[in-house]
């Protein structure tokens, strides 16, 4: 008989250590230094908590473990009596092997006339990835450890071919990857490591682990923020990877501004040198040539969008984004009053057709089409027109008259050293329109918006919320298109010095 360890390990803690295993002893012996939940990682679990519940539709008849999250020897003695009381299908049952793992799992099912279970796990994405293999391997080794017999282990995952039509229908939302046995040959390397890993949980002192690579890989170490305390805002990982990484290391350096003089960054070489030097860049004749391509009156244009894991309309598929607002500044001529126009759709009805309707009318049919990173704009009315194809010839027609803000800050044409390697518009902005930024409004990212815009279409806001939220999601989006105003006159002062 094996033989029982003292300190237990959570199969979600076991992938935390195999990342990381100073991050496995914080978060065990220093929750205080994790870093709070953000709202991209909130989606994130959002969304995964609602394929789960549908999950648990697929499978109809099962019945749940229900428990508070620390109880496991409860979740266990629980899972025990449903099979002693002949259920066939289990949500979150637990088990925990002698060497010390224990795991939930999404769906237990048991084999028709066997004494044999499926593992099913149920993820939020589209297809496998290795952390997956190691997910399903521990888990494996806790519920066999346990004393199941266990048939497969199966990953059951979102079908992003699946395009609704009518009624959600399940069988069509998700598929199935039988990965038993990758599973099974990564389940010898679990039980190699694990015990490192308790051994790890015992000791009173913090693993000794450089930062790295590692750090955002499967996922970002909610530890980061303190492990890379000492880091300066602008790094040497923000500009070299591999062997010029390991060499920059070697000599000691870490601040980008430290950087010696003709060492080779390839295409970051610039910017590094115009953060070291306080100097920007202007290349007058390539700015020239962009906005001479501009034609009168520019349309300013900015989408925010949302992509449920499960799709809600007709037309959509798990994760395909689609936009519910639009900010729209106009300037019929230069330097002149601008006129602002928007599309918020406030109900929990479809958006997009009101959208694009909108979009038509106030676009008009000549004048730019003036985005930032234009690519996405543009392909939203291409998966609009294909939705819509009555509409097809409108939105192909804005999408010819569009123009890239982005191609002369990324190319460099002009360039801050305050955007410290970046030419998202949240870096541009601030650092050549000083006291004009994002970071005093209640929205200050893509992510929340699409969060906010979420909770719109789903109905789940008061009345007072709704209004509050209505109005927090005008504020940002049209900031955005006011800061592409603000961009353009920018680049016109550099032209004429």
């Amino acid at each position: 008989m094996a033989k029982v360890i003292s300190h237990n390990i959570s199969k979600s803690q076991f992938i935390l250590g195999i990342q990381c295993t100073k991050a496995l002893w914080f978060y065990r012996n220093r929750p205080d230094l994790k870093t709070e939940i953000g709202e991209a990682q909130q989606v994130l679990f959002d969304q995964g908590n609602e394929v789960g519940r549908h999950a648990q539709d697929y499978f109809k008849g099962g019945i749940e473990v229900e428990s508070e999250y620390w109880d496991i020897d409860g979740a266990i003695k629980k899972t025990g009596e449903l099979i002693k009381a002949g259920k066939s299908v289990i949500y979150e049952a637990t088990a925990r092997s002698p060497e010390g793992i224990y795991s939930k799992i999404d769906i237990f099912k048991k084999v028709k006339g066997k004494n044999e279970w499926d593992l099913i796990e149920v993820k939020g994405s589209t297809t496998l990835k290795d952390y997956h293999v190691w997910d399903m391997a521990s888990q494996r080794l806790a519920f066999v450890g346990a004393g199941y017999k266990i048939r497969k282990s199966i990953l059951m995952h979102v079908n992003n071919g699946y395009v609704r039509k009518g009624d959600l229908d399940i069988k069509q939302l998700f598929t199935f990857q039988d990965c038993t046995k990758e599973v099974i040959e990564r389940q010898k390397h679990v039980e190699d490591i694990l015990p490192d890993l308790l051994k790890v949980l015992k000791k009173g002192r913090e693993p000794s682990v450089d930062i790295g690579s590692h750090c955002d890989n499967p996922f970002k170490c909610d530890y980061k923020e303190h492990c890379w305390s000492h880091v300066p805002e602008y790094s040497i990982y923000d500009v070299a990877s591999g062997k010029k990484l390991d060499e920059l290391l070697s000599m000691g350096i870490l601040n980008a501004r430290d950087i010696p003089e003709g060492f080779s960054l390839g295409a970051k070489t610039l910017a590094v040198k115009s953060y070291q030097d306080n100097k920007v860049i202007v290349d007058a004749p390539t700015l020239k040539e962009w906005i001479q391509k501009l034609e009168y009156p520019l349309y300013y244009l900015d989408y925010e969008t949302v992509g449920p894991a499960i799709p809600k309309f007709d037309g959509t598929s798990p994760y395909k984004q689609f936009p519910f607002q639009y900010s729209l500044h106009i300037q019929k001529i230069k330097g002149s009053k601008l006129k602002h126009l928007e599309f918020l759709h406030t109900e929990t009805t479809d958006p997009r057709e009101g959208f694009i309707k909108s979009l038509i009318e106030n676009c008009s049919e000549k004048g730019s089409v003036v985005a930032y990173n234009a690519s996405f704009e543009a392909g939203i009315n291409n998966s609009l027109a294909e939705q819509f194809p009555k509409y097809r010839n409108k939105l192909k027609a804005i999408n010819n008259r569009m123009a890239d803000l982005l191609n002369p800050f990324r190319s460099k044409a002009l360039y801050h050293p305050k955007q410290m390697g970046s030419a998202s518009i949240k870096a541009v902005l601030p650092s050549f329109v000083p006291g004009m930024s994002y970071d005093n409004l209640n929205v200050t990212d893509g992510q929340e918006a699409s969060r906010l815009g979420s909770l719109i279409l789903e109905g789940d806001l008061e009345e007072d919320a709704l209004n509050e939220t209505i109005i927090k999601l005008k504020e940002y989006c049209s900031q955005d298109t006011l800061a592409m105003v603000k961009l353009i006159e920018v680049i016109y002062s550099y032209i004429s010095k």
